[in-house]
């Protein structure tokens, strides 16, 4: 048995190299997804958004709200148009993504102890421009309160460090968590690398087995004598005809092949890309080998449905979009309906890049994340049984 699968495993490396389709796929694609997908967001964490700023003040305290907006970290201001119309003009031309409007008489109104408007128009369709912008504006705005109230307290004879605490009684002090730069690349690119990992190794393996389903059916190749001839297969592999050999024996090549690819990933990647990785390697390889396993049988499963490679490929190409919102980092699991949540924990992507995101990204141990483990060896359990029947099936369309 042992040998048989071992056969078994050497032919199906064979075959993923000998077939066009399958090792653009599996080899080729996979490495010019992850690659590519590091363009995108090479600048790691969106910084200096242009904007202008229409001061219709032109007082010294406008020119310093207008320095401090410009010494932020999020924006940058890069015009100063005349009035609202002009800074439109620069908007609609791309030369600006926002304006901040300076309100007239805006220091004399706050000398006086009138409240005073600063104004900010940003398209919000654009949720993280619109944020940096957002947040600037109103840092800039709040620390200019804040020096103008404690110099009120402080002419009036408050000290200033009493002033500063009855201008500020709580302190808010911000520790941000696992991404501190706040790069999106960071956040976002560990989560892909794992998509692509099971969506490559879902098409290669699809297409390789579907093929397995032609032959069976029937195909045509020139004879000897140059005339075209039907042929059939008569057994769904040259060296067993057991359906749990043969899936045990192509699975383990598909992981194998992918095991590289993840050591790739997780080892060499982060040196390169630059993302965040804490090298907690048993806990990760204890998700990754049930992921990995999980997503070859549940490859093996699908050819029940796929008579023809194409339509595997096209139902691959199809569900990537959609994968990419369940796991709820792009989008919170909390606005998901509970179906799609539920649905969601029987593919294995979403599962393993909740565990692997905590493991190599946030630093979780084995016991924090031993539910998508038990998860995981569960589908594995499932699609194990699946993908023999599936073979068992396509076996007995030889007999």
């Amino acid at each position: 048995m042992v040998s048989d699968i071992i056969k078994i495993l050497k032919n199906e490396f064979v075959e993923i190299f000998k077939d066009p389709g399958s090792s653009l796929i599996m080899v080729g694609a996979i490495f010019l997804y992850s690659l590519f997908y590091t363009i995108p967001f090479a600048n790691n964490a969106l910084r200096n958004v242009p904007i202008g700023v229409v001061d219709n003040d032109n007082t010294s305290l406008s020119q310093k709200f207008i320095r401090d907006l410009n010494a932020t970290e999020y924006i940058e201001v890069i015009e100063t148009p005349k009035d609202i119309e002009d800074a439109k003009s620069e908007y609609y031309k791309n030369k600006i993504r926002a304006f901040v409007l300076i309100p007239k008489d805006f220091e004399r109104d706050i000398k006086r102890g009138n409240p005073s408007f600063v104004s900010s128009y940003t398209d919000s369709a654009y949720l993280i421009i619109y944020k940096n912008i957002a947040t600037a504006v109103a840092t800039v705005a709040g620390e200019t309160g804040a020096k103008i109230e404690v110099g009120t307290l402080m002419k009036k004879g408050t000290p200033k460090e009493v002033a500063k605490s009855l201008v500020n009684p709580v302190e808010f002090v911000q520790n941000p968590l696992y991404n501190p730069i706040g790069s999106y690349q960071n956040y976002i690119y560990p989560l892909i690398l794992i998509m692509i990992l099971q969506q490559t190794m879902l098409i290669g393996v699809s297409m390789l087995n579907a093929t397995l389903r032609e032959r069976i059916s029937g195909f045509k190749e020139r004879g000897e004598n140059g005339n075209w001839k039907l042929t059939k297969l008569n057994a769904i592999n040259p060296y067993s005809n057991n359906p749990i050999e043969i899936v045990i024996g192509k699975s383990l090549a598909y992981v194998l092949l992918y095991f590289i690819y993840a050591l790739i990933f997780f080892l060499i990647f982060p040196t390169l890309v630059t993302y965040d990785m804490t090298y907690n390697l048993i806990p990760m390889f204890l998700i990754l080998v049930p992921f990995l396993f999980a997503s070859a049988f549940l490859g093996i499963s699908l050819v029940y449905f796929c008579k023809k490679r194409e339509i595997s490929f096209f139902i691959m190409i199809v569900s990537s979009v959609p994968l990419i919102f369940l796991p709820g980092f792009v989008w919170p699991k909390e606005s998901i309906p509970t179906v799609l949540n539920v649905l969601s924990k029987f593919i294995p992507f979403e599962t393993a890049a909740d565990g692997l995101v905590k493991i190599n990204q946030m630093g979780a141990s084995f016991c924090q994340v031993q539910k998508d483990f038990w998860i995981l060896l569960g589908l594995c359990c499932l699609y194990f049984v699946a993908a023999c029947y599936t073979m068992k099936k396509i076996k007995s369309e030889i007999e």
